[in-house]
């Protein structure tokens, strides 16, 4: 085996690991704001910086692929693959971030998401999407998966989202310092749909890898 694809096998070993970090992440924000549990919180905001230190060492390594062995094809593929999903998981771990830094004020207005059963769907829904998409980048590459998460997004993720929105807004007369609890609630909602919309990404980079097919905006 030539130089170009060990480097390559070790650059998407790293991405594997970045993405299962960044599982991680999520189900242990998911775990604070379930529990109204603030030092979990903290540490989800913590340790966001050593998900963003792996996502600059990933990218330098592309940068440095590209430069020392001006790819083609496949390779160019591959390499503008790993440039993209590396982004993309760290901007899932940001929505963590996010999401975790919203818990003090659901906390201080006593409000919390076990009030909501469309926050419990709307969660498990983004989990799924998230665990699909590790899937995606570790054994299981093919177009039907990817496609699979694609679709799910834009049927599931989404409806999910929006019945959540509905029940929040729905209770916004009832709860206590309502501006500030709403806000919240919508913001952590948000970001999982947004977590969502980047599984998507990451799936419809998928296909261009394995077909060289830009399916963006067409499935």
């Amino acid at each position: 085996m030539s130089e170009l694809p060990k480097r390559l096998e070790r650059l998407f070993l790293k991405l594997d690991r970045a993405a299962l970090a960044v599982e991680q992440h999520l189900a242990d924000m998911l775990f604070a704001i379930n529990n109204n549990n603030l030092s979990d919180a903290e540490a989800i905001i913590a340790g966001d910086e050593t998900i963003d230190r792996r996502e600059v060492e990933i990218e330098r390594e592309c940068i440095r692929l590209l430069a020392l062995y001006q790819p083609a094809a496949s390779d160019l593929r591959k390499i503008c693959f790993a440039i993209k999903v590396n982004n993309d998981l760290e901007r899932i771990a940001d929505n963590c971030v996010s999401s975790a830094k919203m818990l003090p004020i659901l906390v201080e207005n006593h409000v919390a998401v076990q009030q909501f059963p469309t926050f419990r769907t709307l969660s498990d829904m983004t989990v799924d999407a998230v665990q699909q998409t590790i899937r995606l980048l570790s054994t299981d590459q093919t177009v039907p998966l990817a496609v699979s998460i694609i679709k799910n997004d834009r049927v599931v993720v989404d409806e999910a989202f929006r019945n959540f929105l509905q029940a929040v807004f729905a209770e916004e007369e009832h709860l206590p310092s309502q501006i500030n609890a709403v806000y919240a609630l919508t913001s952590i909602g948000r970001a999982l749909e947004r977590i969502g919309d980047l599984c998507t990404n990451i799936a419809e980079d998928t296909v261009f890898l394995l077909t060289g097919e830009i399916v963006r905006h067409t499935i």
